[in-house]
């Protein structure tokens, strides 16, 4: 008996698949050298078209604002963003802080019909005025935030980022993340996107700086994470006569492997209580759990998407 199950084919599957094309474009910044650790990064989004190349400097160790956030990540995500619909009630999102003339307009209207970025109430309410901050700094929890909402991330689950061997940090309290931005930083953590400080902390409330938000955009729109209906899986291994406790153990133990690495398991930020599992994929291959007499195979379908294939070992 075989049984197949692919990779969720939505926008996370783009997320991480899209290429890093480092040729089409000469970074010109005369502050940015080739061997900063940022460059091909500012490089990325010069070919992506999401900054500006008449401007002589990059100024990568500024603070990135909101403002100029909106503006990037829209370009980048361009066509992957909802068009809004506008109506005789609805003309446009209205900020106290950003006039429709102002040059981020269209980006932060857009983001903000898309739900990506939302601004905040004045008053603490949902009936007052809302402001954007849109020369305020991007925080690194409004980073995490931001950025799951833009690719759709699922969000780790609490006791997946326990079993991760999670310390006690200022968004993990040892039992709980803290809130806010806890469970989204610790998402992007363990996804490779965004790293702690040497103190184990991570600094939700410190500014971004160009470069950083730069590299952390490069690595959330280019990558080998894929993202897999865990509650699918465990139901195939089922039907081949493993219980579902015995095959997430196994699951478990691909930390280390060379086709795939097991990440955690998260949960989706579209479908209440879905539950999906974040894996590397680096090859396609076989992986035998010879003592439960089953293999996994790890291929690509015919459109190119990853599959994983489920079946007993004969």
């Amino acid at each position: 008996m075989r049984k197949t199950f692919a990779s969720i084919s939505i926008a996370l599957g783009l997320m991480f698949a899209i290429g890093t094309n480092v040729n089409a474009a000469t970074v010109h910044y005369k502050d940015v050298k080739e061997s900063d650790n940022f460059y091909p990064s500012v490089q990325y989004l010069l070919d992506q078209k999401a900054i500006s190349r008449t401007l002589p400097q990059f100024r990568p160790y500024e603070n990135i604002t909101r403002g100029q956030v909106a503006s990037i990540l829209a370009k980048v995500l361009d066509d992957r963003l909802k068009e809004i619909e506008y109506t005789e009630w609805y003309s446009g999102a209205n900020f106290i802080d950003v006039p429709k003339t102002d040059q981020f307009y269209p980006y932060i209207n857009k983001l903000d019909w898309n739900g990506i970025m939302r601004g905040y109430y004045v008053n603490d309410t949902s009936s007052s005025a809302r402001a954007f901050g849109i020369n305020q700094p991007l925080t690194r929890g409004q980073f995490a935030g931001v950025i799951i909402k833009a690719y759709e991330i699922p969000l780790i689950q609490l006791q997946s980022y326990k079993e991760s061997g999670a310390s006690p940090s200022d968004i993990f309290d040892g039992k709980n993340f803290t809130y806010p931005w806890g469970q989204e930083i610790a998402t992007l953590q363990t996804t490779g996107i965004l790293s702690g400080y040497d103190d184990g902390n991570f600094k939700p409330s410190t500014p971004i700086k160009r470069s950083q938000f730069a590299n952390m955009l490069v690595k959330a729109a280019n990558g080998e994470l894929y993202f897999f209906n865990q509650n699918n899986l465990l139901n195939d291994f089922e039907q081949l006569g493993i219980s579902k406790e015995t095959s997430m153990e196994k699951i478990k133990t691909l930390t280390n492997n060379t086709t795939v690495k097991y990440l955690a398991s998260y949960r989706d930020v579209r479908y209440l209580n879905a539950v999906t599992i974040a894996i590397m994929i680096y090859k396609e291959g076989v992986i035998l759990f010879e003592d439960i007499n089953v293999k996994m195979a790890v291929s690509k379908d015919a459109n190119g998407k990853w599959q994983l294939n489920v079946e007993k070992i004969n």
